[in-house]
Formats: C-alpha cells, structure tokens, sequence
C-alpha cells in the first residue's frame, strides 16, 4: 500500500524515491475506468431500446437505469476500497488469532529502500523483535542486498505485487502473470524460497473477486490489517508512535510503511517497541503464526 505519490528533495516531480513513473491516482482511475465501462453498456441498451419505444417509456427508463448504475457503483467501489471486504467466502487475514496470546505484528509495506530499510531492521535487531515486509517486486530486483537481510535476520517476507500499482483492473490472466512475477523476483532477490504460506496485501489493500480467488489458487493467504496509524499522511514519528500506542492491543496487524521522502515510521519505530515491551506484547512475524491463520493450497506460484 501506498496512498500517493512520493518526491525527493531537489528530486524530479516526474519519479518517485525509487526512480519509478509516479503512479496515477488509484482511486480515481478505477472509478473512472469502471463507470465507462458500466456507462457505455447501458448507453448502448438504452439507445437499442430508443429504437422501439416512444421517449414517454425511455425517459424513465433512463432514470430508472441510472439511479440502478449508481447505485451498483456505489456498492462495488465500497468494497473494492475497503480493506476488509471479503470474495466468495475466501479467508482475508485482518486479526491475529486469540491463540497467538500477546502477539502483534509490525507490517512495512512498498518497500524495499536504502533509506528506510536498514534503519528498519537495525532497530528490530537491536530490540529483538521480529516483523513482515511486504515487498514489491521490482523495487526487490532494485536492492537485494536488503531483500536477503530482511530474510536473514528472521522477518517475515510478504508480496506486495510486482509493481506498486492496483491490481483491480487486470484480469485473472494478468494477476497470475504479475503475481509469479513477483514472487520469482523477490525469492532471487532473497537467495532462496520464501516460506509458504505466501503472504500478499494487495497496493492500497483494494480487492475483486477475481484478485481473491486467483490469489488462493496460486496459494497465497492476503493480508489486511486491524489498526492503520495513517502513516501516509503527513505526519511525524513522535505523533505516529502516540498514534499507535493509544490503540494498539494484542493480535493487531499494524499497517506502516517505507516512505523515504517522509519515513515516519522508521523515526516511531524504536518508541513503539518500547510500548510493546511496557504492555508485554511480542511483535512477530506472520509466517510465525501462519498455521493458526488457514491452510491454503499446497500450491505456491503459477504462471
């Protein structure tokens, strides 16, 4: 997840901190590729029917048909956007199990990067505690080097896609395509397999039907979170880190992320682990406890 578009000091407004296009607006996109698709259908039945009914039966049906359009939309963003949505009765992973005790798990998302990473996991080590990053897969071909380390040092390596764009609008086809991709990357990347169960949370945590069931198919359990500090808005580490500690309780998944224009988690991160240790919650990784979330397929890449 990664809610905008990020800009280097002196840095080209053009690219973001990995040298990469700077994404469109995800939201916006998907609103407005899917209400042309919707709307030009029922265009194309209206006129069809304009063809064999006077305007007294069209007129309402048009108005009729709209609010019905609208309607449907309405419905579909709000689960689409909606982190916590589920399709076709597929598990989504949101809370920790009771039978974890007073575990929690950090989650960094986007990343890897030299300028959030190391600082990452230099404050983890030096506390002893574990965590999972989510990771792109092109920006894993970018920094292996920060790949293997996250994997070394015992954390939890999750799919966060093979670029940072959504993946609502592409077909089962594609999502497979991409999502082997990324997994291929990222375990090169890393110098060997990555643990099954996969773990994904999708770019921004936006879902379909199609992304659910292919990512079961191909084996992976998605990932969400119950506590999400809002560390993509603009912010600093003292106040994320009261943020956090204000609300956090044993199973949450806390949503942060490597922002290296503004890398406000990596500045909270020490004075979170501190309030761990004084509420005597464990930060750990989620591959730890994946056997008491499901089992998923035996499966792992396709494609």
């Amino acid at each position: 997840m990664d809610r905008g578009a990020h800009k280097v000091g002196g840095g080209s407004d053009a690219v973001n901190a990995w040298g990469e296009p700077r994404e469109p607006n995800p939201v916006a996109w998907i609103i407005a590729v899917r209400a042309a698709q919707v709307g030009g259908a029922a265009g194309v039945v209206l006129a069809a029917f304009a063809t064999a009914y006077p305007p007294s039966v069209i007129v309402p049906l048009a108005v009729a048909g709209g609010i019905a359009v609208a309607g449907g939309l309405s419905a579909y963003y709000a689960r689409t956007f909606n982190p916590r949505a589920t399709f076709a009765g597929i598990p989504l992973v949101v809370r920790l199990p009771e039978s974890a005790g007073n575990s929690v798990a950090l989650t960094f998302d986007d990343g890897p990067h030299p300028g959030t990473t190391p600082r990452l996991l230099d404050t983890l080590l030096a506390n002893n505690a574990r965590a999972t990053f989510f990771v792109v897969g092109e920006r894993a071909s970018q920094y292996p080097e920060l790949v293997r380390r996250i994997a070394r040092e015992g954390h939890t390596v999750g799919v966060h896609g093979l670029r940072h764009r959504t993946m609502v609008l592409q077909s089962a086809g594609e999502i497979a395509r991409d999502l082997g991709e990324a997994v291929k990357r990222i375990e090169d990347a890393a110098g060997g397999s990555l643990p099954r169960p996969l773990l994904l949370r999708p770019p921004y945590g936006f879902k379909t039907g199609t992304l659910a069931r292919t990512a079961r198919r191909l084996g992976f359990v998605i990932v969400a979170w119950s506590l999400d500090p809002r560390d993509y808005d603009p912010t600093d580490g003292e106040v994320l880190a009261a943020k956090i500690e204000a609300r956090l309780i044993p199973g949450d998944i806390v949503l942060l992320h490597e922002r290296p224009e503004s890398p406000a988690a990596a500045d909270a991160l020490q004075h979170i682990l501190e309030e761990c240790r004084e509420k005597k919650l464990y930060p750990v990784g989620l591959i730890a406890v994946a056997d008491l979330l499901h089992h998923p397929p035996a499966q792992a890449t396709e494609g």
